[in-house]
């Protein structure tokens, strides 16, 4: 390998957590070599494609004090072995704190008031409280490490009236010395322009599901066969691979999900209102499972374009191909396109704060019908609707 070549080689895995991702791993390895390491950083990407875990990569890299390997070598940071790197790990680190809606707030700075559990449990957005939180914390010196670091997961659920944003952008403005902010956010068109112009971009992708299955193996102990499927159905997100490896019913979930948008899409609009306003009402108590509901649909109808042009090899329902093969058979040549695209309307209807029910009933009204025969030609084994409540479908 030349110098070149091995000046932009992607990281090796080491202490890295991320799977993936190899480009935004190697810039950041190389910022820090270089002691460039910004004060703020904003990674977008899907739900569960790996900002989080990149965000505490960045906090292992900037903290981590490399432990020598079993041949004595010290380790590029993060080393995943030295007392920092292992703190982090196990949400143990003083100096770094990860910020989302449903973190329990000490209240104002001078912690006079404190949340209760009911209160963090029903929290929808990140609250000035939290900011003014974070301003105190990060004027204190790291208390083990080099860096304080502070995670914004979900900063585009800030508090509607702007107090939130506002308090955070003093802070981007005038950052503290030693201390990084990072923003985890779906896609940076949520945030303002003021917020975004202070922050380093980082824009993170679905990865290949070659990566998440390696990873499965590697890191989670799968068998080929189950990673295999996992890194299917994860539509590019280790996350979620990684989410339902732990959980033994993720799949049986999956099937009555897939069934549910089965039996919706074949029903007649008395059903589909009803569905919609099911949805509807489980988004005020659980957004990211909504839209995960909306992938759903997406990942079938978009298998239902790619078997009307007999593509079989990129689709994610495999274990439903037969059923979708006949809907594509008898399905109009445009139902895939308008499917898709009246469903991505309203996921971009939602994130903007439409009203859930007018939004779904909208898109219910603009999905194409599906023969009610295919529907009623699957058998019991594949999905039960009758035992599903949780909509916690793991989507693609």
């Amino acid at each position: 390998m030349s110098t070149m070549d091995a000046a932009l080689a992607p990281p090796e895995s080491g202490g890295w957590q991320t799977i993936g991702h190899s480009a935004a791993r190697l810039y950041l390895q190389r910022s820090h070599e270089a002691g460039r390491i910004a004060h703020a950083y904003l990674i977008t990407g899907p739900d569960q494609v790996g900002k989080r875990t990149l965000a505490l990569d960045l906090a292992r890299l900037v903290n981590c004090t490399p432990m020598p390997d079993m041949f004595g070598d010290d380790p590029s940071p993060p080393c995943g072995r030295c007392g920092p790197c292992d703190r982090i790990s196990r949400d143990a680190h003083a100096d770094v704190k990860v910020i989302d809606p449903h973190t329990p707030m000490r209240g104002v700075s001078s912690g006079t008031r404190v949340s209760t559990p009911e209160q963090d449990a029903k929290r929808s957005l990140i609250s000035i409280d939290h900011i003014r939180e974070m301003q105190h914390d990060v004027h204190l010196n790291p208390f083990e490490g080099g860096r304080r670091v502070i995670i914004f997961d979900g900063a585009d659920r800030m508090s509607p009236d702007g107090s939130g944003w506002n308090a955070l952008l003093k802070t981007l403005e005038e950052p503290p010395e030693q201390v990084v902010i990072v923003l985890l956010v779906p896609s940076a068109e949520l945030l303002p322009q003021t917020v975004i112009s202070r922050c380093q971009l980082i824009e993170l992708h679905a990865i290949s599901r070659e990566e998440i299955e390696h990873g499965l193996i590697e890191r989670g102990g799968a068998d080929p066969d189950n990673a295999a499927q996992l890194a299917r159905l994860a539509g590019g997100r280790p996350g979620r691979a990684f989410a339902a490896l732990k959980d033994e019913t993720t799949i049986d979930r999956y099937q009555q999900a897939v069934l549910r948008v089965l039996v919706t899409s074949a029903g007649d609009i008395e059903e589909r209102f009803r569905y919609a306003n099911e949805i509807a009402r489980e988004f005020s108590r659980n957004r990211d499972m909504v839209f995960r509901e909306l992938e759903l649909w997406t990942s079938i109808w978009r298998d239902i374009l790619l078997l009307k042009h007999e593509i079989t090899d990129s689709v994610v329902n495999i274990a439903w191909t037969e059923h979708l093969g006949r809907v594509a058979k008898v399905g109009g040549d445009d139902d895939a396109r308008i499917a898709i695209e009246a469903i991505a309307k309203a996921a971009e209807g939602l994130r903007h704060n439409g009203m859930p029910r007018v939004v779904l009933e909208v898109l219910m009204l603009e999905l194409p019908t599906i023969p009610s025969g295919i529907v009623e030609s699957i058998e019991l084994g594949e999905g039960d609707e009758s035992s599903d409540d949780s909509w916690d479908a793991p989507g693609p």
